[in-house]
């Protein structure tokens, strides 16, 4: 018998390696792709008996692009019960507060109850003051939050809602993944490639933690289940106060859930710069709250730079199986492009997945060196923040105008 090769068990070793790498990935993207298809041919019983109140919170920051248009977007709710509007802002000198004063009247026009109010900031984070404002005294029965910049396209509330309407059940917030619809700049392209083109789409990304996940883009949640948690008062120092509210949810024994619905953000204009700090931001909330899941981003949710380069690499020193390993990297990338962008109801062109693989890796990549490295502090609507332990803003509030 002749004796093995010097270095063959190593080769064999590291080719293991880099299966086991595309394998689990294949297979995760897999699970992901036919959980989202699942949910969207899912039945949903209509709302019996009469349906909740619900109390529709806008919650403003500053002058952005199409703002009076997402907010009148409100009117094409479809919903039979009882709805009212309350466009906020922290400052009554906020330059978006002439702008949604305009929208209010237009809404009231519809038929639509809607009132503009001005929520002095109790805590850092500007938007949870806004929701503790508005939300935390509401007599409603649920409490529908959008932000700014989403345009709502006739959102079927009574189909979003309907987990909700049973006051017994232990589903306590349903969110929908948000897409980007109007990209005006390089940036905005990377970002509509990241939340409809890559396993980070919130559609495809929600399926791996269905009962866990919660995106504040546009969410609604039962005000009962809201109060025995402490409210959103208990969320104005926290930077990702969505991902806390999932967490203190869970813990009460309630669960959120995935709406099979997906709306459309209109935020635009934004430099590479930008774009980079927002998702930055959104990692190191990660490393604050669940540090474990950092490294999920190069290894799994952004990992095909990391196997081609690695497969690359195998091709050259002539492992076994290198190529196609490589082949179905590719091939699960392209896959989960197709239907991140079918999900979002984006076009299917082969280039156009090309190119989100190209821009969402090139992203997500450099927001986790960023957030991995980086100090924890954050840019955010023009204000700096620093950021403690599980995710709690350490600096003072700012001063009410």
């Amino acid at each position: 018998m002749s004796a093995p090769l010097p270095g063959a068990g190593l080769q064999l070793g590291l080719s293991a390696l880099l299966f086991g790498w595309v394998a689990t990935i294949a297979v995760v993207s897999g699970v992901a792709i036919a959980r989202a298809l699942r949910l969207r041919r899912r039945q949903i019983a209509p709302i019996e008996g009469p349906p909740p109140r619900v109390l529709v919170v806008r919650p403003c920051a500053g002058l952005e692009p199409h703002l009076r248009r997402t907010l009148e977007s409100t009117a094409t709710l479809r919903y039979r019960g009882s709805v009212r509007v309350v466009l906020s802002t922290s400052h009554v000198d906020d330059p978006a507060r002439p702008v949604l004063l305009a929208a209010a009247e237009t809404l009231r026009a519809r038929g639509l109850e809607v009132s503009v109010e001005v929520v002095a900031p109790r805590g850092s984070n500007l938007k949870a003051s806004q929701l503790a404002g508005v939300i935390d005294p509401a007599d409603d029965d649920l409490a529908l939050v959008i932000d700014s910049d989403v345009e709502l396209e006739g959102l079927d509330l009574d189909r979003m809602l309907a987990p909700l309407a049973d006051p017994a059940a232990r589903v306590a917030a349903v969110w929908c993944a948000p897409v980007e619809r109007a990209p005006a700049s390089l940036a905005d392209r990377m970002s509509a490639a990241v939340l409809g083109g890559s396993l980070h789409a919130f559609s495809l990304l929600g399926r791996l933690e269905p009962h866990g996940l919660l995106v504040g883009k546009t969410f609604a949640v039962r005000l009962t289940a809201l109060r025995r948690m402490g409210g959103f008062a208990a969320l104005v120092q926290h930077l990702g106060e969505d991902m806390e509210l999932a967490r203190r949810l869970r813990e009460q024994g309630s669960c959120v859930q995935e709406s099979d619905t997906v709306v459309s953000s209109l935020a635009s204009r934004r430099s590479v710069g930008q774009v980079l700090a927002r998702y930055a931001r959104w990692l190191l909330v990660i490393r604050a709250q669940r540090p474990a899941l950092l490294a999920s981003y190069p290894l799994l949710l952004a990992a095909t730079p990391g196997l081609l380069a690695a497969g690359s690499l195998a091709i050259v020193r002539g492992l076994p199986g290198a190529a196609l390993a490589v082949v179905v990297a590719v091939v699960t990338r392209l896959g989960v492009g197709v239907v991140a962008r079918a999900l979002a109801g984006r076009p299917l062109r082969l280039a156009g997945v090309a190119l989100d693989a190209v821009l969402a890796d090139a992203l997500l990549l450099a927001a986790f060196v960023r957030a991995a490295l980086g100090p924890a502090r954050v840019r955010w609507r023009e204000r700096s923040l620093r950021l403690g332990a599980r995710g709690l803003l350490v600096d003072p509030p700012i001063a009410s105008g």
